[in-house]
């Protein structure tokens, strides 16, 4: 298709805001009083210093350069969600570190049933956080998604435990619930 009949709007994240934001994201992380030296994130992520340097300079100095697609994934594998969330702001959305180890569903359920009984009582008052205080309720959020980021570090693991729609019967011994 030919860029005449494209639609002439600006970009929602502009270039030097998504350069701004990875190299403010990397400055936190990397560098003189930082978790990571540029030389510890080199040799921890495969990509060359020089890279790592150039990309923490300033988007609007001529110095700077972008990190290809590659290396910023490379990064953001190494560093996790705290590093990925500051460098995707602009775009309002999050992310979550998927875990690793096992779960034992009976603690995954209790805790779901706990904060899910909290959210219950502050939506029969009506008025959310009068039971559980404002920051308990952001706190209680961020336990939900990590748990929501377990369940499909849960459903990766286990990619055979699948609905099977030819015979209506879940696959590795799960049955499908009653009534659905």
């Amino acid at each position: 298709m030919s860029d005449e009949f494209a639609a002439n709007f600006p970009l929602l994240v502009s270039s030097g805001e998504a350069r701004d934001g990875i190299a403010r994201a990397l400055r936190l992380f990397v560098g003189r009083g930082r978790r990571y030296s540029v030389k510890q994130l080199s040799n921890s992520t495969g990509v060359r210093e020089w890279e790592i340097n150039q990309a923490l300079i300033p988007a609007d100095d001529p110095k700077h350069r972008p990190l290809k697609p590659e290396c910023l994934m490379s990064i953001s594998m190494f560093l996790g969600a705290a590093f990925i969330n500051e460098w995707i702001s602009p775009t309002n959305v999050g992310v979550f570190d998927l875990p690793e180890e096992g779960v034992c569903p009976g603690e995954f359920a209790a805790d779901n049933t706990d904060d899910n009984a909290s959210i219950v009582r502050d939506a029969i008052d009506k008025v959310w956080g009068t039971r559980t205080g404002i920051p308990d309720l952001m706190q209680i959020g961020n336990r939900m998604m990590q748990r929501g980021a377990q369940l499909i570090a849960i459903g990766r693991a286990k990619p055979d435990i699948q609905h099977n729609s030819e015979t209506g019967s879940g696959g590795a011994g799960v049955e499908p619930s009653e009534g659905g």
